[in-house]
């Protein structure tokens, strides 16, 4: 099992629609088995499976909130069935606001830890873990962080969409000097309109920064992203021959193909090694 962290700390990046999305065509394009986190107090990425309803009616014990306070509780309380073959989701809540108060320096070792340790129970029933962050680097994000092999970071090519990557990047040095192996997978541009020549500006400037570690795929900026998750299905179920569809594949294939260490094609069914 591999886990792989969506961080950006500015928010509005299109962060939780890329985990949403991705989650989909890793599952059903790749045949994984991926559990998708949400690690947000604001429960965004949860919502865009259930609903505002459904998810403020979640008993704080069957979230995330369960793990953050230590209680490491059964897989079974806290993962739960999405309806896609293959896809899990442990959710986010509301009540989990009180860990990200917290400064994870201040804290100890063990509460920065708990969805590491959670991860370790369950490394053989997944091949990719996703989490999804809120815009900091408070206490939910350093706890997914220490937990990731990776971390993609989502940019939009505006100047405020990119304002928070030398942030992302001082926050990593920070993780990894408590001694925690997480690695930069890559810049992932999104709400991209090929046509407005400030987008393709700041597509240009991010890859003369740093080159091959901004994504080729990308994600542009259709109406088909939001109208999916409105209607609280994945783009792949939503409109599976869409030019979104095919964007979010882009991405996918990539973004394996980055794990592998190769920047080929990912063919179908290939396996993301323990």
């Amino acid at each position: 099992m591999r886990t792989l962290t969506l961080l950006n700390l500015k928010g509005g990046v299109g962060k939780t629609s890329s985990t949403h999305h991705l989650s989909g065509a890793l599952t059903l394009g790749h045949g994984l088995r991926v559990l998708v986190v949400d690690a947000d107090p604001q429960a965004s990425l949860t919502q865009g499976w259930w609903g505002p309803s459904a998810t403020m009616d979640l008993d704080p014990k069957q979230t995330i909130t369960s793990i953050l306070a230590g209680d490491m509780p059964s897989p079974s309380m806290v993962i739960h069935e999405t309806g896609i073959p293959g896809l899990s989701l442990l959710p986010g809540a509301e009540a989990a606001g009180w860990y990200n108060d917290s400064r994870p320096l201040e804290s100890p070792r063990e509460a920065r830890e708990t969805i590491r340790e959670f991860l370790a129970e369950v490394r053989d029933d997944f091949d990719l873990v996703l989490i999804d962050c809120p815009p900091n680097l408070y206490g939910c994000s350093f706890a997914a962080l220490a937990a990731s092999d990776w971390i993609i970071v989502p940019v939009q090519p505006e100047d405020y969409g990119s304002q928070g990557i030398a942030k992302v990047l001082n926050s990593l040095d920070a993780v990894r000097a408590e001694g925690y192996d997480v690695q930069l997978l890559g810049y992932l541009l999104t709400m991209v309109q090929p046509r407005r020549a400030l987008h393709r500006a700041y597509e240009e400037r991010l890859r003369s920064a740093y080159g091959t570690l901004v994504f080729d795929a990308r994600f542009p900026e259709l109406p088909e992203f939001p109208e999916a998750i409105a209607a609280r299905k994945l783009i792949q179920t939503y409109k599976p021959k869409g030019a979104a569809a095919k964007a979010t594949k882009a991405v996918a294939d990539e973004l394996l193909a980055r794990i592998a260490g190769t920047h080929g094609r990912v063919e179908e069914g290939t396996e993301v090694a323990a």
